[in-house]
């Protein structure tokens, strides 16, 4: 079985603080028009989701931006629906990276990304927004910062990798990652999004036979979670989020390509200049994470030193991924 940190999955190692859930109820989450957006760098389609709904995009507040989410893994655009009802009162809205869904393939790459989010915003006619990004997302967001700083008002990592064939180049469970991501360094990058693929699927295939969204999160919860050891209580959580996340699961695994894309784009030099980087910056960590070692934090914050780095104790990749939306939605928009 492939690294949890290749499934981009979220493991999380004590029982000790996020024992609830959301507490909002249901959120309906209505798809953006247009409905497929074809980005100018190649003819592919992204398929948006945004929350509240369009009037809140175009008629927000003064001085409160947007909020653009760059999604985790396995997570496509739904994971816009995970959001506690009455977070944020601008909009919040999130887009599939490239293969993730319906989304079509483009080469791997950070700027392309952050160029379609650039798009995506002024397809719906987002002047200027915060940017937030979840776990692998967290690369995908800081390039969208660093590519328009005057649109971008603020941006957050939230659990964000940092570069892990520096940062974590020494442990063993990563070596198949190396064989693959040293074929992309030749310029075979066909062969290296093969290997992910095929990565991917040993891991994820039986999972997503899973009937029902109920066995789903329970193969899930198991996969994430191999010693037992969870900072996050599943079943806590009300019945319609869960379901929401099953559906987001297995709509963003739709194929493995995103995956693939993902890994070999955060895996190669990366394409983006962090020192353009001006914006309010903040930085969420949970102190427990055995997925994404608090190292990755600090490194962020070696490169950005005007960001706020907070580190939660007793906390693990779990719980900070998915406990504290409100308080951070709050703090990123405030900031606009």
């Amino acid at each position: 079985m492939s690294s949890s940190r290749a499934l981009g999955c979220e493991r999380s190692p004590s029982p000790t603080t996020a024992t609830s859930g959301p507490r909002s109820p249901p959120v309906r989450v209505q798809p953006a028009l247009p409905r497929g957006l074809r980005c100018s760098d190649g003819p592919r389609s992204r398929v948006l989701e945004r929350r509240p709904p369009r009037r809140h995009l175009r008629r927000r507040r003064p001085g409160r931006a947007a909020v653009l989410l760059q999604h985790g893994m396995p997570q496509c655009r739904m994971v816009a629906a995970h959001l506690e009802d009455g977070a944020c009162e601008a909009g919040v809205l999130a887009f599939s990276r490239p293969r993730f869904g319906r989304s079509s393939w483009s080469e791997p790459s950070l700027a392309s990304c952050s160029r379609d989010a650039l798009e995506v915003a002024a397809a719906l006619g987002v002047d200027t927004f915060a940017v937030l990004g979840i776990s692998f997302g967290g690369p995908f967001a800081a390039a969208t910062a660093a590519a328009d700083p005057e649109r971008v008002t603020a941006f957050g990592f939230r659990v964000g990798i940092g570069p892990w064939r520096v940062l974590d180049a020494d442990a063993p469970d990563l070596a198949a990652e190396l064989d693959i991501l040293a074929l992309d360094d030749q310029g075979r990058t066909d062969e290296a999004a093969a290997a992910y693929r095929e990565l991917m699927a040993g891991a994820s295939d039986d999972m997503l036979a899973k009937e029902s969204n109920e066995e789903l999160m329970v193969a899930f919860d198991a996969m994430v979670s191999p010693d037992g050891k969870r900072d996050v209580d599943w079943d806590a959580f009300p019945p319609p989020w869960r379901k929401r996340f099953a559906r987001d699961v297995r709509e963003a695994l739709t194929t493995y390509d995103g995956m693939a894309h993902d890994n070999v784009a955060v895996g190669r030099d990366w394409d983006n200049h962090l020192t353009t980087i001006r914006q309010p910056t903040y930085l969420w960590y949970g102190a427990d994470d055995d997925l994404l070692p608090i190292e990755h934090g600090r490194w962020w914050k070696e490169q950005l030193p005007h960001a706020q780095l907070t580190i939660r104790p007793g906390t693990g990749h779990g719980g900070a991924y998915f406990i504290h939306s409100a308080e951070m939605l709050r703090t990123l928009t405030d900031s606009a």
